[in-house]
């Protein structure tokens, strides 16, 4: 029997939201119509935003344009302004209304800044393209203005880094900016013992999803590399050009980044549904939004129970996104057929990161990896799991680049 043409919208164009397109658009019934909305016409690859920061890809590279994904998708560059759960209907921020008979909500996450006084307002996150360029163009220009700086403070001030968050992206954004502010102190014949790069963890040791003999691998090579590794401290409060910490101690910051972690879109407060602990949508283990049919949701923005460990959810990773996407569009298929929905079960590959100057740690399957062997690992598996083979080549020429030295972005 031919299956009746449906209406499903999906809000959020990251890494759930369009791996869902691009599995419902080969396979809804004929006539069906599939939309996707999201504030960007690119999905921007976060994971490597921190090498956007430290001068080592471009951008552009980094972008994989709307117009890529399958004709049958309708994108709509718009901002999701509210939802009406229980009719299907969303409100966007040009006044337009939408309705869908199935909805999936992949609307990400925003930073944490953990009520910290003045953390928002003078520091950079590690979420958007504006925010790594905006790192990468205010580590060179601070080394440059401090090579002709008159006063002994201010030049101090200019040369410190400080990146609050001792989580994979801390560690990766420090490390990138060190190999940045380094590169560039030569440039000007600055000295890189003058540099002041700092990593702040309120935990007692970083990375806290790797294996503790890698987590201190990787604190011992930062450290190697001339960054100073706190831990067990944390951030009270960020002005201007410096932070106090918990201990009452304060530290001068040319450069502040913060990266203590992340909380669902705050979009979805307004929702007519229950949310989970750590206020994301709370679902069940097909990602339906109980009590409202035709409702998902998926990614950061949701709270996904573990079939197999009672009591835990899904990391919001981009690795579990993507597998997430393509589920909630079988599980959407599935209903639609009057089939049974199946449970998302997924374990991770493993985690990796990269550190400053052909280092980095790697636990894949198990197996744990550091060194420059690491470091070759997660490039040569970011680079296969970027969407399009112009973004590809385009970082391999970054990274060939980058051997004969940075270039300068002028503010």
């Amino acid at each position: 029997m031919q299956r009746r043409p449906v209406n499903v919208l999906i809000v959020g164009g990251g890494f759930g939201g369009r791996y869902a397109a691009k599995r419902l658009a080969y396979r809804l019934p004929p006539g069906s119509r599939l939309t996707l909305l999201d504030r960007n016409d690119y999905l921007l690859y976060t994971p490597m935003l921190t090498e956007v920061a430290g001068g080592s890809v471009s951008a552009d590279h980094i972008k994989a344009p709307n117009v890529s994904l399958p004709r049958r998708v309708e994108v709509i560059k718009d901002e999701l302004q509210s939802a009406d759960l229980a009719t299907r209907t969303v409100t966007l921020a040009s006044g337009r209304t939408i309705s869908a008979d199935h909805i999936v909500f992949a609307l990400g996450s925003v930073t944490n800044y953990r009520h910290v006084e003045g953390a928002q307002e003078h520091s950079l996150s590690m979420k958007t393209l504006q925010d790594a360029q905006g790192a990468r163009r205010m580590t060179q220009e601070n080394v440059r203005r401090a090579s002709a700086a008159t006063s002994a403070d201010e030049r101090k001030r200019l040369l410190s880094f400080v990146v609050a968050g001792g989580g994979y992206t801390g560690v990766e954004t420090i490390a990138a900016l060190n190999d940045l502010a380094t590169d560039t102190a030569a440039q000007v014949g600055i000295s890189s013992r003058e540099l002041q790069v700092t990593l702040i963890e309120p935990a007692k040791r970083l990375m806290a999803e790797m294996p503790e003999a890698l987590a201190t691998y990787g604190q011992e090579r930062l450290s190697k590399d001339g960054i100073r590794v706190r831990t067990g401290i944390g951030v009270a409060k960020v002005e201007q050009d410096s932070l106090t910490l918990t201990n009452g101690e304060t530290l001068d910051a040319g450069l502040f980044v913060w990266d203590t972690g992340i909380v669902p879109n705050p979009v979805i407060d307004s929702f007519a549904c229950k949310k989970g602990e750590k206020g994301g949508i709370a679902v069940d283990s097909t990602f339906r939004v109980p009590e409202h049919r035709g409702v998902w949701a998926i990614g950061d923005c949701a709270e996904i129970p573990k079939p197999y460990a009672s009591g835990s959810f899904f990391e919001p990773t981009a690795q579990n996104a993507i597998r997430e996407g393509a589920h909630v569009a079988d599980n959407i298929l599935a209903y639609i057929a009057g089939r049974s929905l199946k449970p998302f079960v997924y374990k991770q590959i493993g985690e990796l990161a990269v550190l400053s100057r052909y280092g980095g740690v790697a636990n894949v399957y198990g197996v744990q990896v550091r060194g420059l062997l690491a470091w070759l690992m997660w490039r040569a598996i970011y680079v296969v799991k970027m969407i399009g083979m112009r973004q590809r080549l385009g970082i391999l020429w970054d990274w060939i680049r980058l051997q004969f030295g940075r270039q300068y972005v002028p503010a």
